[in-house]
């Protein structure tokens, strides 16, 4: 897979977005992916799932409070601009037919970039049997930790997290079988996974940090993007890459026009280091302080629907409103800025 960044740059954005990385536990076969999966691993292997409600294709939605505990389960997060998700689908498709009455099987659409309409067109090309949902608003992800794309979590008939991956490796389909095969005798307690209450402060690249629970006493836009979406996402889907592109410069030309306006942007976290950082300003002009929302806490807090949404905030932390990715609407939004207490 040719990946946003290489394992050398995850590497070091690991380091600089929470103390030291640890060493890798993730099987080789990750390849450029073993840095984002170590990260999702560590959070989650050896800890209890959470209880969690799915929302599927078609508007339905399913209580795993039903499964957690009492089947096996194997949730798969991906995106139909993801190639090595698309790639996988065979795989997962015929883990289904072969074990679907015996293992829970979710395929979880991230739902960034990538309209729901895409996924259904895409479930019906393919004519998917899986069970498909749509996270429309990081609540999954968050809970789930996603860090890159796909992320395979693998959960036994106990609700314990038994594997986190992103290939096809022979450790997945070990621990496939393992969780089929019936519990051993003993002990299941296990913690559940960590959860926290408020977002975590955002850490930016002008070395300031933005806490939600404290916003700071003046106007403030967030903007929440994806900071591949023009690169590599444009070669997997054109069309989403071409509006991504156009939607970071009509951020920037409200960013100019409203200096008084103080403007971030969020930065979707799977396959994202700091250097994709660097790359982006260089690409698209981006002049806003740049945070990474490790974990999809702000989005999930925020409760934002597709990428490119914009909120904006008077100096009370107040919510104005937000535009998602219309320039019309965008320009509208700002304009609230003159009326916004000061």
């Amino acid at each position: 897979m040719v990946t946003p960044r290489g394992f050398v740059i995850a590497s070091m954005m690991l380091a600089a977005c929470g103390g030291r990385a640890k060493p890798p536990v993730a099987p080789a076969g990750e390849g450029d992916a073993l840095p984002f999966v170590t990260v999702a691993r560590d959070a989650l292997v050896g800890h209890r799932a959470p209880a969690m409600t799915l929302e599927l294709l078609d508007g339905t939605r399913v209580d795993l409070a039903s499964v957690i505990g009492h089947r096996p389960l194997y949730l798969k997060f991906w995106a139909t601009w993801c190639v090595p998700c698309r790639a996988q689908m065979p795989h997962l498709e015929a883990t289904f037919r072969a074990h679907g009455d015996a293992l829970a099987m979710y395929a979880i659409d991230v739902g960034v970039d990538d309209p729901i309409e895409n996924v259904r067109a895409f479930v019906a090309k393919q004519q998917l049997a899986v069970p498909v949902a749509f996270d429309r608003d990081g609540t999954i992800a968050e809970q789930l930790h996603l860090n890159v794309t796909p992320q395979h979590v693998v959960i036994d008939r106990d609700g314990i997290v038994r594997f986190v991956g992103h290939a096809v490796t022979p450790e997945l389909e070990q621990a496939i079988a393992a969780v089929l095969r019936p519990s051993k005798p003993g002990a299941t307690d296990a913690s559940p996974i960590a959860t926290a209450a408020a977002p975590p402060p955002l850490v930016l690249d002008d070395h300031t940090t933005l806490d939600l629970g404290a916003l700071p006493h003046a106007n403030l836009a967030l903007t929440f993007a994806t900071l591949f979406c023009d690169s590599y996402i444009h070669e997997s889907r054109p069309e989403i890459g071409a509006a991504c592109a156009d939607h970071a410069r009509q951020i920037e030309a409200a960013h100019r026009a409203h200096p008084d306006l103080r403007w971030i942007t969020v930065a979707f976290p799977v396959w994202t280091g700091n250097d994709d950082i660097a790359d982006y300003r260089k690409r698209l002009g981006a002049t806003t302080p740049i945070g990474i929302d490790r974990g999809n806490a702000w989005r999930h807090k925020l409760a934002v629907q597709g990428d490119y949404t914009t909120i904006l905030f008077d100096a009370t932390g107040t919510e104005l409103g937000r535009s998602a990715g219309d320039a019309a609407a965008l320009v509208a939004l700002v304009a609230l800025v003159a009326q916004a207490p000061k």
